[in-house]
């Protein structure tokens, strides 16, 4: 939607969660030389004007869009680091590939790349063990770990305070 560059930079506060008045300011910088009540009213008329309060929901749409953070995109992200295999960064022929030939879970498992001036590619993985130790605490496995290793250090507590009595 295209909005006159003021109302645009108008829509584009409110939706970054500046109040009416502080995006009317940012927007108009003359309007910080009126009164708080001028400001107000004109900010109020501009979020009566339909095309800015659409672009100020499509803005803010967007936003909550790149805010939410999915639990089952989480859990896809640390499969793909777990269950990464550094081999598919090499080509049938043995010529390690570039970033863009990798495919999409093999990319995800990449921390880092370096090109030096030979044209020598250096990748750095992300740590895999912590990927799997991540996965097994969403998946609840250290739970029966955990309970089996009580017993254990409750004994060896009793061992230490009946060698400290005697």
């Amino acid at each position: 939607m295209n909005l006159p560059p003021r109302q645009e930079k108008f829509a584009q506060g409110i939706a970054a969660g500046l109040n009416q008045s502080a995006a009317l300011k940012l927007a108009y910088p003359k309007s910080s030389q009126w009164t708080p009540a001028t400001v107000h009213e004109r900010a109020s008329r501009l979020m009566r004007i339909g095309k800015v309060y659409t672009r100020i929901t499509e803005l803010q749409s967007v936003a909550a869009e790149l805010a939410c953070l999915d639990g089952a995109e989480v859990m896809r992200e640390i499969k793909r680091i777990a269950m990464s295999d550094i081999g598919k960064i090499v080509d049938s022929n043995g010529r390690i590939k570039l970033p863009h030939e990798l495919d999409d879970a093999t990319r995800a498992a990449i921390a880092s790349f370096e090109i030096d001036e030979y044209g020598r590619i250096r990748y750095k993985f992300w740590d895999k063990n912590a990927a799997l130790t991540n996965a097994a605490k969403i998946l609840g496995l250290f739970g029966a770990d955990n309970k089996q290793q009580v017993p254990v250090l409750v004994a060896e507590v009793r061992l230490v305070a009946l060698e400290a009595d005697t």
